[in-house]
């Protein structure tokens, strides 16, 4: 009677080892292949002229990629409160030039922010100066990043290219370059970068990309060229009235459906599995 009372012992807790392990298991894999189970939309703001401003939005966390002009922020916090968001997770600035963060202050002032990231600057601009010194003020941390990092927000894993050097001629070519992954759906955000820095990007290994968000709001480039032929979108925004000759064949080339955003807002919608555009009536 004792010995069986031993194997009944022996087997519980063997049986306890068993099923302890096999949840940690269950656990272990659901983390490796988390499903997306949340719809993300990424906004594209219309501005008064050829500027940026991206929103992304995953669950409670909001992303915003530059602020366009100043004339354009009222506009920026519109579809923020429109789309209910308290607080900006993440601001990613992709270069000082005005039409990228001239926006940012007014921002500042209506909303909270976590986060900067921005790139390496020493250069001249006063209004970048200035934002720096409000962010500062505000005790808001500013990162620059020596290489290549990964952020996750909500359901969207973002991983942000600094430009390989310190000092460039141009200030576009100092621009962020922002890669959204949303499941098996891929978004490229290029900023203004123009020769030098796309050729950088051109090195990138980079997925085939469902939105692009083009470079130097689709100005005539060579290297532009190429990266559209790289990348082959579903999906462009330009950020200007409309894409130059060049840019413009290349997208029809390609079969690349584009967007533009000078007074009007572009929006996609993305499942995990399958992005598409939401057009306004």
């Amino acid at each position: 009677m004792k010995n069986i009372r031993k194997i009944s012992v022996f087997l519980l807790r063997a049986a306890g080892v068993c099923a302890l392990c096999a949840a940690l298991l269950a656990g272990w894999y659901l983390l490796e292949n988390r499903e997306v189970t949340r719809e993300a939309k990424f906004l594209f703001a219309g501005t008064k002229e050829d500027a940026d401003c991206s929103i992304l939005l995953s669950g409670d966390t909001c992303v915003v990629i530059d602020t366009g002009e100043e004339e354009d922020a009222p506009h920026i916090l519109e579809l923020l409160k429109d789309n209910k968001v308290e607080k900006i997770n993440c601001l990613i600035l992709t270069h000082p030039d005005k039409d990228h963060i001239g926006g940012a202050s007014y921002l500042l002032d209506q909303i909270p922010v976590v986060q900067v990231l921005a790139p390496y600057f020493e250069g001249e601009k006063p209004l970048y100066q200035e934002l720096l010194a409000r962010l500062e003020e505000k005790r808001i941390p500013v990162e620059t990043m020596p290489r290549d990092r990964l952020f996750t927000y909500g359901d969207l894993d973002i991983r942000v290219f600094p430009p390989e050097k310190f000092h460039y001629n141009k200030s576009n070519d100092y621009s962020l370059a922002v890669l959204v992954k949303h499941g098996d759906i891929h978004l490229f955000y290029a900023g203004d970068a123009e020769k030098e820095r796309l050729g950088e990007l051109l090195k990138l290994d980079l997925p085939a990309i469902d939105v692009y968000k083009t470079a130097h709001h689709g100005r005539n480039s060579k290297r532009g060229v190429e990266l559209i032929e790289a990348l082959k979108p579903e999906y462009a925004v330009v950020t200007a009235q409309e894409p130059e000759n060049e840019i413009r064949e290349a997208f029809k080339e390609n079969g690349t459906q584009v967007y533009t955003t000078v007074n009007r807002d572009v929006v996609f919608v993305s499942d995990g599995a399958g992005i598409w555009p939401v057009l306004k009536e």
